[in-house]
């Protein structure tokens, strides 16, 4: 978990930008086509972030920092389970689309990240039993891909507070098509040309 001076830089490095983990909200459309209430907040606060040059910071409530807690702990376990090394990430930019980046939770040999996410033991049950990647986290994933330009990602739920520990991790890879990956950077694109739209009528307003 970042802290002091790198929590810092890291903050730094992503302001004013469209994130992996907010790549759900950029793509957040009513059923009538228009912008979701989720697409028009991240745009105000990324045109707050170019305003300040400061992050927006969000609430973490109890679940979420435990979860956030237990990240090194999840990948220990991830890496006693594989065999597989997790190498640290820090923030990546998108080699052609501007203002478009992600942090991946680590970085696998033979291409692939990790996505980690340790929720509540009611959710960690629900995944189990679908067997399946959670819809939800897959924007997030493909946006990490497709910035980093690896080819799968491991999608890795722990929870250690399952007695047993043969059912504590939940690990499913996910290696989408190549048109996936350029469907989320078209979308990408889409938002940030959106969001330069709303840069230019704010800037342009009158004080």
């Amino acid at each position: 978990m970042l802290e002091g001076d790198a929590l810092a830089a890291w903050l730094s490095a992503r302001a004013g930008k469209l994130t992996a983990s907010r790549m759900a909200d950029a793509m957040d459309f009513r059923k009538d086509g228009k912008p979701g209430a989720a697409r028009i907040k991240l745009m105000h606060e990324i045109l707050a972030e170019r305003m300040t040059g400061d992050s927006v910071r969000h609430y973490v409530n109890d679940a979420m920092q435990w979860g956030l807690d237990r990240e090194a702990e999840a990948k220990a376990a991830y890496e006693a389970e594989t065999g597989a090394m997790i190498a640290e990430a820090g923030f990546f930019d998108h080699p052609r689309i501007d203002l478009f980046g992600a942090t991946p939770d680590g970085l696998l040999d033979g291409g692939g990240l990790i996505e980690i996410k340790c929720p509540t033991t009611q959710t960690f049950v629900d995944w189990r039993l679908a067997g399946v990647i959670p819809a939800q986290h897959e924007p997030q994933m493909l946006a990490q891909l497709a910035v980093t330009g690896r080819a799968w990602c491991e999608f890795v739920a722990f929870d250690p507070r399952v007695r047993d520990p043969r059912y504590r991790l939940f690990v499913r890879r996910y290696e989408p098509p190549r048109a996936e990956i350029e469907r989320i950077e078209a979308a990408a694109e889409a938002f940030l040309g959106d969001v330069e739209k709303m840069w230019e009528a704010l800037t342009g307003a009158a004080p």
